[in-house]
């Protein structure tokens, strides 16, 4: 667990690194509305560091505005906050000394999905973003000028963040003529469970692999795979 400082907050991050020689994409993960709990991939953050990522592990956004759990009212309030924290997250990663400050991915969960997107819209570091259940809120889509390489995955049946948040997305990135891949899970709700789960951790490392330029990003895919069974 290591700090950085957002305004006059310290934000807390655990970094996952490689113990190999080198310097490595960098993959800041954002957490939910329920804070810093693990996800799907939760547990496999030190599996992806020796897959060849700098792994910022579940920013903790929530230490800027003192929140424990995101309300509808409170992700209205703060949102703009969480999202300077997240943009000073990329920076905080920039300066880590195995970090290719060139090559830096998002990846956020519910409403991390929806932070990470529109963090990706507007900072031209960010070289890809993937979303799973998030979206972008209607205002940060109408004045959204570009998007890097984007995989928005979701669950159809999905009662917190409705699939057509990843559909408006998906509207917003075809105007853009913007590189995506979106994947709609039937019948998965707000989490994904057994083959859906596999196929979505699939998807998220090929696709961080293929545009991250991280050639090897796929060795050891099969191993980590079977840690999920």
């Amino acid at each position: 667990m290591v700090s950085y400082k957002s305004g006059a907050k310290d934000i807390e991050v655990v970094v996952y690194e490689s113990h190999r020689a080198g310097q490595f994409p960098a993959l800041l993960v954002i957490h939910g509305s329920s804070g810093p709990m693990s996800s799907f991939i939760g547990g496999y953050a030190q599996q992806l560091a020796n897959l060849g990522y700098v792994v910022f592990f579940f920013i903790h956004y929530f230490d800027a505005t003192g929140t424990s759990y995101a309300t509808f009212s409170g992700i209205r309030t703060h949102f703009e906050r969480w999202m300077t924290v997240i943009v000073d997250g990329i920076s905080f990663a920039e300066r880590h000394p195995k970090a290719d400050a060139g090559a830096i991915g998002l990846m956020g969960v519910s409403l991390g999905g929806f932070l990470s997107l529109s963090v990706a819209s507007q900072d031209q570091r960010v070289a890809a973003v993937v979303s799973l259940m998030g979206g972008m809120p209607p205002e940060i889509i109408a004045i959204s000028k570009r998007m890097p390489p984007t995989l928005l995955l979701h669950g159809e049946a999905d009662p917190v963040v409705p699939v057509a948040e990843a559909h408006e997305v998906e509207k917003l990135l075809k105007r853009l003529g913007s590189k995506y891949e979106i994947k709609t899970y039937p019948g998965q709700g707000h989490s994904f469970h057994g083959m859906a789960q596999m196929d979505a951790l699939t998807r998220t490392l090929r696709f961080l692999g293929k545009h991250l330029k991280r050639e090897n990003a796929v060795v050891g895919l099969g191993s980590l795979l079977l840690s999920l069974r």
